[in-house]
């Protein structure tokens, strides 16, 4: 029996059980995977001891933190940001095509019937191939620039080639149309939950950790949040 649908669309209602098992009980394991495995980091880094200062405080440690975790959405507040403002748009646009990606295999399975809508496809296909380009910039400036490669890892350029790869099956993945392509969406979103945690990808996990002390330090300093400094002369 085809799984294509008289209007053209997967079955799925009629998934073979490999299939069935990759886009359910495989996909939601690794997922538990990769919760236990960041429950386990996270409690390591919360009974780490936490640093404290031996000066007087000279700023607002509330303020300071608060602005330490919203400068990710300043770029206007860091310098290389402001002199190179097109890498943190292709920052953000990576990144958010990422959270577009992972949210659509969470929910391709359970409305598989609303994701068939024309402008959720085209839009998500619109996201996916940004995060194609984008991913491959980073990519070729990595590769061809000495500083980059200096401070990259094999790891580095794994991660980058398998997510355009991932954004790649994601654009034939979405119209639902392809079983070939939903499976190898769903075979790198699988593999991504299960390798995040041992990968440098997980560098967001300690994010919240890192802006928090930053901001407790130069708050204390009365550095954070940064303050006019008036022009002389």
């Amino acid at each position: 029996m085809s799984l294509l649908a008289t209007s053209g669309f997967i079955d799925w209602n009629q998934l073979g059980p490999f299939t069935a098992l990759l886009f359910h009980e495989l996909h939601y394991g690794a997922l538990a995977f990769m919760v236990v495995a960041y429950t386990i980091k996270v409690r390591q880094l919360l009974n780490l001891p936490a640093t404290t200062e031996g000066t007087p405080p000279r700023g607002d440690h509330a303020k300071a933190i608060g602005y330490a975790y919203l400068t990710l959405a300043m770029p206007w507040e860091l310098e290389s940001q402001r002199r190179h403002w097109w890498r943190w748009v292709e920052f953000a646009l990576f990144h958010i095509a990422v959270a577009f990606a992972i949210g659509t295999a969470f929910t391709l399975p359970i409305a598989h019937t609303v994701m068939r809508a024309g402008w959720i496809v085209v839009s998500l296909q619109v996201i996916f191939a940004v995060a194609v380009l984008t991913g491959m910039s980073r990519l070729i400036r990595r590769a061809l620039r000495p500083e980059m490669r200096a401070i990259s890892s094999p790891d580095d350029y794994f991660c980058l080639v398998t997510l355009v790869l991932w954004m790649f099956a994601g654009i034939l993945a979405v119209p639902q149309t392809s079983l070939a392509w939903l499976r190898a969406f769903y075979v790198l979103a699988t593999f991504f939950l299960i390798y995040v945690p041992f990968s440098k990808i997980s560098h967001y996990i300690y994010w919240p950790f890192i802006r928090y002390y930053m901001g407790k330090h130069f708050g204390h300093r009365g550095v954070y949040p940064k303050k006019a400094v008036p022009h002389i002369g």
